[in-house]
This record gives C-alpha cells, sequence and structure tokens, in this order.
C-alpha cells in the first residue's frame, strides 16, 4: 500500500447495494458458460498474473496456421465494482477466429481496490503478458464501460509511461510493451455526464472506485481517473463506440472532441437505437456490425509502433 492507497468510504446503503450487484451478476456466469457458442478455435488456457485472487486471465491462442498478429487485451466492464471475465469469453470468440490471439483479464474490484489499484493490477497483467508470451511485444487494449475506460487509460500510460510515476507503480509490474491501438466500447471517458444523464447506479461506482472528492468538476492528479482528467503528449490510435440510447453515450462524444482538438488519432462510431451493454447481445445486427468495425479497424493498426506513421486525428 502506498500513499494514493487511500480507504473509500460508503454508507451500510451502498456497501449492501455493491454486494447486491456483485450478486446478480454471479448468477449471469453459468448462463454465459452454457450459450458459449461457437468454441472458440483452439482450447483456452486460465493463468495468475498476480498474488491477488482476481489477478487472472483466459488465454485464447491463435487458430493454427493464423497470421502473425498482435494480441487482444480485453478489459471486462462493470462500473469498476463487479463484472466476471467469463461474461465476456463468448464474445471474444470472433477475435480468435479472426487470428487474434486475445487475454481476457479478471482485475480486483473498488471498493475495496479502489483507484489507483485497479490500473496497478492491470499494468502488472501487461507485464506478465510481456515476460510470458515474449513473442507478443505490442498488443490492442479493448474494454466495454468501465473496461472501457481502463483500456484508454493503459493506453495512455503506456504510451507516456512517465505517467506511472504518479501511480507509484512499482517497477517490475511496468509494461514496455507497445500500444499499438485502444478500442473502447461505450466507455466511461469522463467522470460526470454518466451521472448527469441518468445513468443506474453511476454515482454508488464512483464513489466506490475514487471517493466523494471523484464529483468535483475540476480534481487533481490524484483523482484523473479517466482520459478527460489527463493532459497526455501521445495516445493510441483510438476506437470509440457509442450506443445511441445509452446514458454513457455523451462521455465518448466528449472524448472524441478532446482527441480531435489535441489531433490523436480517434476514430467514433455511433450505434443508433442501441442500449448500453449491447456489445453482449451477440444475436443484435448492430452487434454484428459492432464487431466488423472492431475487426477493420484492429486490421488497419497492424503495424508495429517503429513503422506506425505519427497520428492525424480522423472521425467516422
Amino acid at each position: 500500500m502506498t500513499a494514493l492507497d487511500q480507504p473509500v468510504s460508503l454508507s451500510i446503503l451502498q456497501r449492501l447495494s455493491v454486494i447486491l450487484l456483485r450478486g446478480m451478476m454471479r448468477l449471469l456466469g453459468p448462463l454465459a458458460r452454457l450459450r458459449r457458442s461457437p468454441a472458440p478455435p483452439q482450447p483456452t488456457s486460465n493463468y495468475a498474473y498476480g498474488a491477488h485472487r482476481e489477478e487472472t486471465l483466459e488465454y485464447f491462442p491463435p487458430p493454427k496456421g493464423a497470421p502473425n498478429r498482435a494480441p487482444v487485451v480485453y478489459i471486462h466492464g462493470g462500473g469498476w465494482i463487479m463484472g466476471k471475465k467469463e461474461l465476456y469469453s463468448p464474445e471474444l470468440v470472433f477475435l480468435a477466429e479472426a487470428g487474434y490471439p486475445v487475454f481476457n483479464l479478471e482485475y480486483p474490484l473498488a471498493p475495496e481496490t479502489p483507484h489507483p489499484g485497479i490500473l496497478r493490477a492491470l499494468l502488472g497483467a501487461l507485464s506478465w503478458i510481456e515476460t510470458t508470451f515474449p513473442q507478443y511485444p505490442s498488443v490492442h487494449l479493448m474494454g466495454d464501460s468501465a473496461g472501457g475506460n481502463l483500456a484508454l487509460m493503459l493506453g495512455i500510460l503506456c504510451s507516456n509511461p512517465e505517467q506511472m510515476n504518479g501511480l507509484e507503480v512499482e517497477v517490475n509490474r511496468r509494461p514496455t510493451l507497445s500500444a499499438l491501438s485502444v478500442v473502447s466500447l461505450y466507455g466511461v471517458l469522463d467522470r460526470l455526464s454518466w451521472i448527469r444523464n441518468g445513468f443506474p447506479g453511476a454515482s454508488l461506482m464512483l464513489q466506490s472506485y475514487a471517493g466523494k472528492a471523484a464529483f468535483e468538476e475540476t480534481v487533481g492528479p490524484r483523482l484523473a481517473i479517466t482520459p478527460m482528467d489527463l493532459s497526455f503528449e501521445r495516445c493510441p490510435p483510438t476506437f470509440l463506440a457509442a450506443a445511441s440510447k445509452d446514458p454513457l453515450a455523451e462521455s465518448s462524444s466528449l472524448c472524441r472532441e478532446k482527441f480531435l482538438a489535441e489531433r490523436h488519432a480517434v476514430t467514433y462510431m455511433l450505434y443508433e437505437g442501441e442500449n448500453h451493454g449491447f456489445f453482449n447481445r451477440s444475436k443484435r445486427p448492430a452487434t454484428q456490425q459492432l464487431k466488423a468495425d472492431v475487426l477493420d479497424f484492429l486490421t488497419n493498426h497492424e503495424l508495429t509502433s517503429a513503422e506506425r506513421p505519427l497520428p492525424s486525428a480522423q472521425v467516422a
């Protein structure tokens, strides 16, 4: 524990709400396993990347004979307070089928592990991947909702490693691999718009992750928990997906505007008529379109960091 690790204060009712939400999420796990179709092209393996019981990952190897692609590191959503990697295993098969190795990450949750503990754990996961799978010097980062936030924050940290100093990240948990791109699916990319727009449970999630001070309009470096709170020079090419009926849609739009103004490469897609979480509804036409759009984006950013041209702003 460091000076940054301040315990989060929640009322008894708030803590009971977290327990209830997690219980509901656990009920979805068996359902996800039942609908795991199609099967991944190769058997998956599970690993521990750290000492915490939640510091685990599922590895999807690429199909035999697949082209040499950088892996996709996926970070699940759940408002930083809930979620299980198993809920996303069925949805990530499309990446493995397209030839991408996939690392599906579990991580410690808030309020027990508030900011910056979750980011530290995930940086440790990237460092573990770099050491254990040295054939993968570069990765694509992808996540949904709070996982979209974490994926983009990791992309920024990997591209601006000096910013890890402010998080007091241990040297042996600092990755040096290259983040080729980031895919954020309806991510929490600013702190307050989702609260104004009535996202269910947003206040509980934000307070659990970063405490009451995170509700201020402006925060200092210790509470810079979203890309909108940070100042940075470099950022991987970023794909922002938003759903038109999602209270979080404004968050992706605000991030797009910031990235365009700062000339970071950004692709923005708004999926009309869709709600938050539609990535997990695999039979919806919009979900199939989203997966096709993600594959196109990843294919366009398969170059190594040394070969990649300087970013220029773009929007779709």
